[in-house]
């Protein structure tokens, strides 16, 4: 994503690492993106709605497009003559095949917008990456209004002492941005839709690029100057980079990946259907996750558009997000570490009533006093998760939770608050049909297969 950041005149490069200052690095070095493409990618441009005051805007946005993938391929297949191995296909979809257009054959999918929708958390932003972890697609929005900076005095006091900033908040102008900040814009994006996180390199490499004295290392580094230097470039470091994540032989044909890019099994939330205006918990287990560590998650809709975008560290186990969530939708969060490149994704519905809740909402449900026994001992951790799971045959039979089918992406981690939620049930502190919700959850997620 690209972003505006306070500190200096810049236009930030970011996958929302909003949440803090980055990790600062020796010389330079990238941060992990755990976003791969399976094969070689499609890549459909969806032309913009027109737009009266820029008439031209829709062209010159699909043909940037067209150079950044000439750019991409032709750099990774330097060398390689006439046997290319790193394909990549752009499919331009203007206005009036929209409609009918099949978009399952999109790997990637590019949308052009004046400015963000939704605007979370207040983002002044050039480009967003959205991965969708549950189907393997990736969205990309380019923003194509120009982003100046906007720098405000602010003053206070402090034990009667008076303080002075100057700090940037940037806005759009209403003007289109410069090609120079569309092309570097929408060829960083791509980079984030093949799997490369952010270059960060320390604040005094980071000054000089900002005021021209040193040119780029790389298109993925976290900020685009808007002084000095009016070109860009994919640079080697990338093209090393993506060669390290999927070897020699191009995507189609690509090395097995070893580490950086692993399901952890982390965010879960507190229920699977909420009620529209209700507050939604998600849970965070930060138990791996050290006093420097940092890491993102964010909440998509049905279409992939961001919703939320939330920095969380070791101290943020509980996260609620607001009621603004619409009736009759699904959402999924997804949690992103740019740090070790896991992620995990969680989804929840809300409005409409799920198979899962019509079931748990049974006013008939009959549970024998030895389940809630055995609810005691594993909140208490007197039995295993196994052991417990082996109790659960009585739901299954009786038609009070649905059996999953377990498969490969089947998880041995079981959310605390579902064993938090066993010990409320067990002292009588929750209802039938709320402990239910849990033991369906794990059924859902597959965090429990009961033979």
């Amino acid at each position: 994503m690209k972003k505006i950041i306070s500190s200096v005149i810049t236009i930030a490069l970011v996958f929302s690492l909003v949440f803090g200052a980055s990790p600062v690095f020796a010389t330079g070095q990238f941060l992990l993106m755990p976003i791969r493409v399976q094969h070689g990618p499609t890549i459909c441009a969806i032309e913009p709605q027109a737009n009266t005051k820029f008439p031209t805007v829709g062209k010159q946005l699909l043909d940037e497009t067209e150079y950044a993938v000439i750019d991409w391929k032709t750099k990774l297949n330097e060398g390689l003559g006439r046997h290319p191995v790193w394909n990549i296909t752009l499919v331009k979809v203007p206005l009036g095949q929209q409609n009918g257009f099949d978009y399952s054959k999109c790997d990637i999918t590019i949308h052009y917008l004046p400015q963000p929708q939704e605007n979370p958390n207040g983002f002044i932003a050039t480009g967003v990456t959205i991965p969708n972890f549950e189907t393997g697609k990736t969205n990309i929005e380019i923003y194509y209004l120009d982003i100046q900076p906007n720098w405000v005095k602010t003053e206070w006091i402090e034990n009667g002492q008076g303080y002075y900033a100057y700090i940037d908040k940037p806005y759009y102008t209403g003007l289109i941005a410069t090609s120079t900040q569309l092309d570097s814009t929408i060829r960083h994006e791509m980079g984030h839709s093949f799997g490369l996180g952010h270059y960060i390199v320390p604040y005094d490499r980071l000054h000089n690029i900002i005021n021209g004295l040193e040119d780029m290392p790389s298109i993925m580094i976290d900020t685009v100057t808007v002084l000095g230097v009016k070109h860009y470039d994919i640079t080697s470091l990338d093209l090393t980079q993506i060669k390290s994540i999927y070897g020699n032989s191009g995507f189609d044909n690509q090395a097995k990946q070893t580490s950086g890019y692993q399901r952890v099994y982390e965010l879960s939330t507190s229920r699977q259907s909420y009620q529209p205006g209700e507050k939604i918990m998600l849970n965070l287990n930060t138990n791996t996750f050290s006093q420097n560590s940092f890491a993102e998650i964010i909440v998509i809709d049905s279409n992939n558009t961001m919703m939320e975008n939330i920095g969380v560290s070791k101290t943020n186990s509980t996260i609620f997000l607001d009621g603004k969530y619409q009736n009759n939708e699904k959402y999924l969060a997804e949690l992103i570490n740019p740090i070790t490149g896991d992620f995990d994704f969680t989804s929840f519905t809300v409005g409409t009533p799920s198979e899962v809740q019509d079931t748990s909402k049974k006013t008939d449900i009959v549970i024998p006093p030895w389940i809630k026994d055995n609810a005691k001992q594993w909140a208490s951790n007197s039995i295993s998760d196994d052991e417990f799971a082996k109790g659960l045959q009585y739901f299954i039979s009786n038609k009070i939770i649905v059996q999953n089918q377990p498969d490969s992406s089947h998880s041995n981690h079981i959310p605390n608050w579902v064993k938090n939620n066993a010990g409320l049930w067990a002292s009588g502190q929750i209802s039938d049909q709320e402990f239910v919700k849990g033991l369906q959850y794990l059924s859902d997620n597959k965090m429990i297969s009961v033979q």
